[in-house]
């Protein structure tokens, strides 16, 4: 019987160690593509892998046993993006880049989810230097000609390599080289092409430097691959790659309609998204101001609540207009909890102006977006009550004109 228990107990032991990984459970976004709620935009991507020495550095986040490298860490968030993916029609690639090279070892071909992910997991480490502008080139090459609108998203640390040669931490990346080379993408490509940075890593250098990527870009947006962990991160990161939403500071969803509707709040910040949201023709705006809660809080302050019986008056106004309410956290805490915590601000707004404004809750829906889209960037997420940790704690409203 001992004997039989010992078996059993390995059998699990091996069980766990090689099945331990594999807890991501992706969002179905097929619903919301079959609804309308999420409208496809985005025709083409490449992925642009980084497989340079830098990325056998260990991630110092022991998920797998062993506590994985980069590289490792990186192919893990690669598929399980692609996991995510709708059941919808895309030419995709796949390029990955070391040393004085790059190779599209996929595509550009239609999406074939089983057929991406085994190029992913073909991935294997050479440890020589970063040469991301000549990726980042050679992808414009692969996106040249493609119909409609291309995303291109780079999967890197953004960091020197730690050893090349003999030569310990030689900043072999040559940024000025890879924003040259970003920039004269941007120009051939313009709005047409969304660049999004996945950073592999925690060093200050590398964030950084994806931030200057993808402000040099007409659309851009950088997150690290370990909130990417949460499925439902994961879930509004490709929702962005999807829809083409690659403006961080983007407030509003707004379609050609046959009227134009300005509705001016008294908040500076938002007379300002007015005048520039109205530079589009044909585009219905409706001004609401945002609010902000209390550190770890989802409870409705009184200064919300003022603005809160504003944003009812213009939703009675404007019958036809229906919201979706977007929460939101400060950088601090895990993305779990964040995700949690921004479900419950934006779930409070709506209780309240449903409440109190008597508003059918057919008009509103709501969806909590975690620490993503930060109205500031936190260089310091541990200073809780900073300027920028303030500015993120907050709900905005997501105008859907139909």
């Amino acid at each position: 019987m001992r004997r039989v228990s010992c078996g059993l107990m390995f059998l699990s032991m091996f069980f766990l160690l090689f099945t331990g990984c594999a807890t991501f459970k992706p969002v179905d976004l097929n619903p919301r593509i079959n609804s309308g709620q999420l409208v496809q935009k985005t025709n083409n991507f490449v992925v642009l892998f980084d497989k340079s020495a830098s990325m056998n550095d260990r991630h110092g986040k022991p998920r797998f046993e062993g506590n994985p490298t980069h590289l490792i860490y990186a192919k893990d968030t690669t598929e399980n993006m692609i996991a995510t993916m709708p059941d919808i029609s895309l030419n995709a690639g796949l390029r990955t880049f070391w040393a004085e090279k790059s190779v599209l070892i996929y595509g550009m071909a239609p999406l074939v989810k089983v057929d991406y992910t085994k190029k992913i997991n073909s991935i294997e480490f050479v440890n020589s230097r970063t040469d991301l502008a000549k990726a980042i080139t050679a992808a414009g090459g692969d996106l040249r000609g493609a119909p409609g609108n291309s995303a291109l998203i780079i999967v890197s640390d953004f960091d020197m390599s730690p050893v090349v040669g003999d030569i310990k931490n030689v900043p072999d990346i040559r940024h000025e080289v890879v924003i040259d080379a970003i920039s004269r993408v941007n120009t051939e490509y313009g709005d047409k092409l969304c660049v999004y940075a996945i950073q592999l890593g925690n060093t200050q250098e590398g964030k950084d430097f994806s931030e200057q990527i993808v402000q040099n870009v007409a659309g851009g947006y950088t997150i690290n691959a370990d909130r990417l962990e949460n499925p439902a991160v994961m879930a509004t990161f490709v929702e962005k790659v999807i829809s083409g939403n690659c403006d961080r500071y983007q407030r509003y969803v707004a379609k050609p309609v046959e009227k134009l509707v300005i509705v001016v709040a008294d908040e500076p910040i938002v007379q300002e998204k007015v005048v520039a949201a109205v530079a589009a023709d044909k585009v219905v705006v409706l001004a609401f101001e945002d609010i902000h809660f209390d550190f770890d809080k989802s409870t409705l302050k009184p200064e919300a609540k003022a603005i809160l019986k504003r944003n009812i008056q213009i939703l009675k106004d404007n019958p036809k207009a229906k919201v979706r309410i977007a929460g939101y956290t400060s950088a601090s805490g895990t993305p779990a909890y964040n995700q949690s915590l921004s479900e419950r601000r934006a779930a409070a707004v709506s209780e309240y102006l449903i409440n109190e404004g008597i508003i059918t809750p057919n008009r509103l829906s709501t969806i909590g977006y975690g620490e993503t889209d930060p109205a500031m960037y936190e260089a310091a997420p541990k200073e809780l009550y900073s300027k920028a940790a303030k500015a993120n704690m907050r709900a905005l409203f997501q105008i859907i004109v139909q």
